[in-house]
């Protein structure tokens, strides 16, 4: 029995959910990347979906038990446990459409992260994506990020976050009120929780181990920008179909990228 999507999604994958739904005819097989207990799509609502993560459910609800956001209800039962980041080989299917919210953002190596993606899709396959913009998070004093630094990062072969992606990360992080900022009240002036020195030191502990970080910063622009740059490149055959500009009051723009 299919249920009605408000029943079983947030309120921002039904807003995610119905974005999609204007911008694609139709959905097919569906790959769900990093959904834990916040899927935009659900075998309740008739979507044939599969989830990959690098933890399954019983890691993950470990990982977050002291975690009081988190709907533990809602966690999906993880079909690809994959800890590797050239995953595609440990998928043993192909897909109309694959889903990440909030995950490329964590990816040391954007360009093999799409190369892997672009390897699962159909020929004609889309890619959904929920990304934070930089204007209304922690990240909101970092610099957008530039595909120069992300063929740098692909040549370096990272298979996760280095030193200078945390550092970047731990240095200009900074607490802001996206509600303030919507209102025209943004932050007036940068305070690090670290110095610079301490940032470094800390950086350089924290890379000797996966540290989950925001290596890369985007407005939806920006991404756009990134995107058409290395598809020129000959670096990802994905091009960008549609750009869902952040609704106020929100802090992620949506995409949807074409094979």
């Amino acid at each position: 029995m299919l249920v009605s999507p408000q029943s079983v999604l947030s309120r921002v994958a039904v807003e995610r959910r119905e974005y999609l739904e204007r911008i694609l005819p139709r959905f097919g097989s569906i790959l769900e990347l990093g959904a834990f207990d916040n899927p935009v799509f659900r075998k309740e609502l008739g979507d044939m979906v599969k989830y990959a993560d690098w933890f399954g459910k019983e890691e993950l609800l470990d990982m977050h038990k002291n975690n009081k956001k988190r709907n533990f209800d809602r966690a999906v039962d993880v079909d690809y446990v994959v800890k590797d980041h050239l995953f595609a080989r440990y998928i043993d299917a192909k897909f109309d459409l694959i889903s990440g919210s909030h995950v490329i953002e964590h990816i040391a190596d954007v360009v093999t992260w799409l190369k892997e993606i672009e390897a699962l899709l159909r020929p004609g396959g889309a890619v959904f994506l929920a990304i934070p913009d930089r204007s209304y998070t922690f990240d909101y004093f970092r610099s957008e990020s530039t595909a120069i630094q992300m063929v740098r990062a692909h040549e370096e072969k990272l298979s996760r976050p280095d030193k200078w992606q945390i550092f970047d990360h731990f240095y200009y992080h900074q607490k802001v009120d996206a509600e303030e900022i919507w209102n025209g009240m943004p932050p007036s002036e940068f305070k690090s929780r670290f110095s610079f020195s301490e940032a470094i030191k800390r950086s350089e502990i924290a890379s000797n181990e996966y540290t989950d970080a925001h290596c890369w910063v985007f407005t939806p622009s920006s991404f756009e920008i990134v995107i058409n740059d290395l598809r020129l490149a000959g670096l990802v055959r994905l091009s960008v179909e549609h750009v869902e500009s952040t609704r106020r009051g929100r802090n992620e723009f949506w995409t949807v990228l074409r094979k």
